[in-house]
């Protein structure tokens, strides 16, 4: 009994010192990577900027584009952060998903190879690595096959590995040969004696990298909220670009990268050179995903996307505050 009085106890307390919101509203956001593309969302999230429009924010990370897109369909989670091509799949299947922002229009990965490969040519017969199958590194990946003129099943077999770490790790443990992986990773597999074959970012080539979703449903129902959403994400795009220090912390903290070279070049990735002020989700580039990966479907870009509340918050002026 004098256990749970002593419980009953912290709780009042806490209801006393820290007292919920009464007008914050629950929402559950996932995400699907490990990269500091999920600067802006970490940020909002942190340095409560979503707390200052209402929200009371609570982030997941669940690895793999399909369980994060399975998780909006079901209802646990109001808002994704996945590839484009995960969204877009789905939306084909009935789905009728959304993209509402976007903040990277470049392939951020890099192909990582063993040392002892010196060459295209010395991926044949190799295992390469990729996070999920259908999505965007292995969008990248074929890219780089057909750059090398080299054919997958035939000359390079493609395993699906999960999330980031766990690519690296099957590097490292020599299930794979090679793989597609994005900052901080990459940065971590250089220092641990892994080659750069190619750069993606440096491909003249549109991609949707890090799309906010959600579904119509839940816009139809609920666009005041996804408007306070989206103000505060885009306060934590405007806080990751001026606040250099702050940003390296809180890639520090959920990238778990401890190394202040790293962290220096992944804010100069993701907090400079990739990063967009105003985060529209580009139509040429969602045409480049259905150009690429989705030959002969019956879809345009404009099926996917709803860049409207963007539009809205720019005629209220948001971008014009922060300058």
């Amino acid at each position: 009994m004098k256990f749970f009085f002593r419980i009953f106890a912290v709780v009042l307390l806490l209801a006393v010192f820290f007292p919920a919101r009464a007008d914050a509203e629950p929402i559950r956001v996932a995400y699907s990577s490990i990269s500091g593309a999920m600067g802006p969302l970490w940020a909002a999230s942190d340095f409560g900027l979503f707390k200052r429009h209402g929200l009371d924010v609570q982030l997941l990370y669940i690895g793999g584009g399909s369980v994060v897109t399975q998780a909006l369909l079901g209802g646990d989670v109001q808002f994704v952060r996945l590839g484009a091509s995960a969204v877009m799949q789905a939306s084909m299947r009935g789905a009728d998903l959304k993209m509402i922002a976007n903040t990277i229009n470049r392939l951020v990965f890099t192909l990582m190879v063993k040392p002892e490969i010196k060459s295209p040519a010395d991926l044949k017969g190799r295992k390469i690595g990729v996070t999920r199958l259908g999505g965007s590194t292995d969008f990248a990946l074929d890219l780089a096959l057909k750059k090398f003129n080299l054919k997958r099943g035939a000359d390079v077999a493609v395993l699906q590995t999960g999330g980031m770490p766990q690519l690296l790790g099957a590097i490292t443990a020599g299930s794979v040969d090679a793989g597609v992986i994005s900052p901080p990773t990459n940065l971590a597999a250089a220092k641990m004696g892994l080659k750069e074959m190619i750069d993606f970012a440096d491909l003249p080539l549109l991609y949707p990298n890090s799309p906010v979703a959600t579904t119509q449903s839940f816009l139809d129902k609920n666009r005041g909220v996804a408007l306070r959403f989206l103000r505060g994400y885009i306060e934590g795009i405007q806080r990751i670009k001026g606040d250099r220090d702050g940003a390296m912390k809180l890639f520090a903290k959920y990238t778990k990268v401890q190394d202040p070279e790293i962290l220096a070049e992944l804010y100069r990735i993701y907090g400079v050179k990739h990063l967009e002020s105003i985060p529209t989700v580009k139509p040429e580039a969602v045409e480049e995903v259905l150009r690429s990966e989705m030959k002969g479907a019956n879809a345009k870009a404009g099926d996917f996307i709803d860049n409207s509340l963007i539009a809205e918050l720019e005629r209220d002026g948001i971008f014009q505050k922060a300058r």
